[in-house]
């Protein structure tokens, strides 16, 4: 048998077998043909039979009457309808085109076999039936208008199903409900009427609760949810100790103006996105994020950081998805623009089926800096002799190796690609996730100073513990070998006047970071949260080799469909 057109894949939901019985014994209540009016009381009482979804009985009184010499077109009428409402739909077919051949003008029998050809999915032939019957029936026909949208849905022609099944359900809502509401609601979200489609499965729960119907109704309603537009919002707010905030390196003195590179700071972030579009194969979107922060007394080094990115999605099977991205962010420190980027990333994501979820991915970055310090004068080529006389009124706190132009060669502006691969696996017997990952890039610079190339290892744990507690534990450590030596003194406090030398290996460095975070959920998407995050950046530039921890509790308010 053909597939009943509800039955599809529609909205996520597969329900054929279970749509198909339902239907089939909804026509007990669907089916309105008028009590035949025979001298016989027995053809009555089966008519009563039939309309009271009662056709076993109703059959038996048939084949009585037959027995008895009776065989025209109203009895061969009531076997087609009660064969079709106990699913014999080709007994139906024979028994009805009987009927019709004895009465071709009857409009019941031809609105009952096209309802038997729907049945057995000959939906060309139901409609060419329905059609003959619609013009033979003296006035709007709910059960009519129900096919005639059911047969709509099959051709999808969704908003005229839509159309008709509601006209069905106004004219005569207790011959054709909750079927002729249930199927508006499926064809008006095949269409997009988000509103309409919720206002008929608002009908089914309403009217016809703890039933099938309403059950398959809350599936679709479900299915609708996920399927929205996705909207989110999540705020953050904290207070951190920072120990090391300008990144000092070993022997690396401070500027004149810091006198500790210790201070506590106020964070804040804030991150809005929304989808733009979805259809059958994808979606794209927008995102929108903002981060800053204020310090109690460096306030040289407060920042401000927006970033605003968007996407695109495609689906490439049911596991498998495609995404194109383009971000774009630019920072402001202590007041001034220091900082700009943009980025395009593509990735492939993939749910293994019982071995969690991967993401392989490509990057390429372009950034440029505003400020990248001076040119220091050149000295004699003599590392610690007295630097060259400085010009009038100026004076000289230190030179560096001649030829070296340091603003130059220090510029971070650069490019870089990046290929990465993530996995993520859920372990619900331990109640955890874990996460794992690698990623190589490479770092062109202007200058050389900054060129590299990266290899990272990152890995980490989510673990729920009692209380609604969730325990964050994540670690990376990154090797950089650089193209060339520094350009920075070594040892990084030159003498007052005197020339500096320079390392003649290969800036080299190995940075490592550990994070713990503890958080719960407070209510009303509220969560609280407190981490320690400890950085080591080994670098064989001791302006370079520094130590960092982070102490720091925070708010975060999430919203989200």
């Amino acid at each position: 048998m053909a597939p009943d057109p509800g039955c599809r894949r529609v909205g996520g939901i597969r329900c054929r077998r279970r749509l198909a019985l339902l239907l089939a014994s909804a026509l007990a209540l669907c089916s309105g043909s008028a009590v035949a009016d025979d001298e016989d009381p027995r053809r009555a009482q089966a008519e009563r039979l039939r309309i009271e979804g009662r056709c076993g009985a109703a059959l038996q009184i048939a084949a009585e009457l037959r027995a008895s010499g009776v065989a025209d077109s109203e009895l061969l009428i009531l076997e087609g309808t009660c064969a079709t409402q106990q699913r014999r739909y080709e007994d139906a077919v024979l028994a009805l085109r009987e009927a019709l051949r004895q009465d071709p003008d009857h409009p019941e029998a031809r609105l009952r076999l096209a309802i038997a050809l729907y049945h057995l999915g000959e939906h060309d032939a139901a409609s060419r039936e329905l059609r003959i019957a619609e013009s033979q029936l003296a006035g709007p026909n709910a059960e009519a208008l129900l096919y005639r949208g059911l047969l709509h849905f099959e051709d999808q022609r969704h908003a005229d199903a839509a159309r008709a099944l509601e006209s069905a359900r106004r004219h005569d809502a207790r011959s054709v409900e909750p079927v002729a509401s249930y199927y508006a609601a499926l064809a008006w979200a095949r269409s997009r009427e988000r509103a309409r489609a919720e206002a008929a499965i608002a009908r089914v729960l309403a009217e016809w609760p703890d039933t099938a119907w309403a059950a398959q109704a809350q599936q679709v309603r479900a299915q609708l949810a996920a399927e929205r537009l996705r909207r989110w919002v999540l705020v953050r707010a904290g207070f951190e100790y920072d120990d090391n905030v300008v990144l000092q390196g070993g022997g690396a003195p401070l500027p004149d103006e810091i006198t500790s590179a210790r201070d506590v700071l106020g964070t804040w972030s804030a991150e809005a996105g929304a989808e733009l579009w979805r259809g059958e194969s994808g979606s794209a979107g927008v995102l929108g994020s903002y981060s800053g922060n204020a310090h109690a007394d460096i306030d040289s080094f407060d920042q401000h950081y927006p970033v605003l990115a968007m996407w695109v999605d495609r689906q490439l099977d049911e596991a498998t998805t495609l995404r194109l991205a383009v971000d774009g962010g630019h920072a402001w420190v202590d007041g001034e623009s220091f900082f700009a980027t943009g980025r395009t990333s593509l990735s492939l994501l993939h749910a293994w089926e019982s071995a969690g979820a991967s993401e392989l991915y490509l990057r390429f970055r372009l950034d440029e800096y505003f400020e990248n310090g001076e040119d220091l004068p050149d000295g004699t080529g003599t590392p610690g002799a007295p630097c060259p006389p400085p010009p009038p009124g100026a004076s000289i706190p230190t030179c560096g190796p001649p030829g070296v132009n340091e603003r130059r060669e220090r510029n971070r502006d650069g490019r870089s690609a990046v290929a990465g691969l993530r996995h993520e696996l859920e372990l619900p017997a331990l109640r955890s996730t874990l996460r794992a990952g690698y990623e190589f890039e490479r770092f062109d610079a202007s200058g050389r100073e900054y060129s590299h190339v990266a290899h990272s290892l990152s890995g980490g744990v989510l673990i729920a513990l009692p209380f609604r507690f969730a325990l964050d534990v994540s670690g990376v450590v990154t090797w950089r070998p650089f193209d060339d030596p520094s350009t920075f003194p070594d040892p990084p406090e030159p003498f007052v006047d005197t020339e500096f030398g320079l390392d003649d290996d290969d800036r080299d460095e190995r940075y490592s970071a550990v994070s713990i975070s503890l958080a719960r959920p407070l209510g009303r998407g509220l969560t609280a949260s407190a981490g320690w995050r400890r950085e080591r950046n080994h670098s064989n530039v001791e302006v370079f080799d520094y130590r960092r921890e982070v102490l720091g509790t925070y708010l975060t308010w999430s919203w989200g469909y």
